[in-house]
């Protein structure tokens, strides 16, 4: 139960890349997500995030409409098997430096894994801990 496949985004949100990150940005306020992916009409190439707005845009005085998302993407994307644990993908982020993991089945996209994901991952947890921690709801 503690495989990544339970705890992923499985809606996945693409941009192109020669969008702007005007328009990107509007993307992700209008779903409530920190990340995209970056998708010509073959293949992934990778990932824009509200931290690369901000440390690769906002802070080095560029201007949103007319920087494209392809000169602010971070890439390759870090991928890991939505078999693998939640322990498994926290150290792999942990390691590159990331809040977002791009999750695979078979070597083909089927979710986003982001740190926000751990939130209810350990919220989970510490409800199923705190149920058998307590005898009155065993017995209920």
């Amino acid at each position: 139960m503690d495989q990544i496949k339970f705890f992923m985004e499985e809606s996945i949100l693409k941009v192109s890349p020669g969008a702007t990150v005007n328009e990107a940005a509007k993307v992700m306020a209008e779903n409530r997500v920190g990340a995209l992916l970056v998708s010509d009409e073959k293949e992934l190439l990778g990932i824009v995030t509200d931290l690369d707005f901000s440390y690769k845009v906002i802070a080095k005085d560029l201007d949103p409409k007319a920087t494209r998302v392809s000169d602010v993407m971070s890439h390759p994307l870090i991928t890991l098997d939505c078999e693998k644990t939640m322990g498994d993908a926290f150290k792999t982020m942990r390691l590159n430096n990331i809040r977002h993991l791009v999750v695979t089945e078979n070597k083909k996209l089927t979710g986003i894994l982001s740190i926000k994901d751990f939130a209810n991952y350990y919220n989970q947890k510490n409800e199923q801990s705190e149920t058998y921690a307590d005898p009155e709801a065993v017995n209920t």
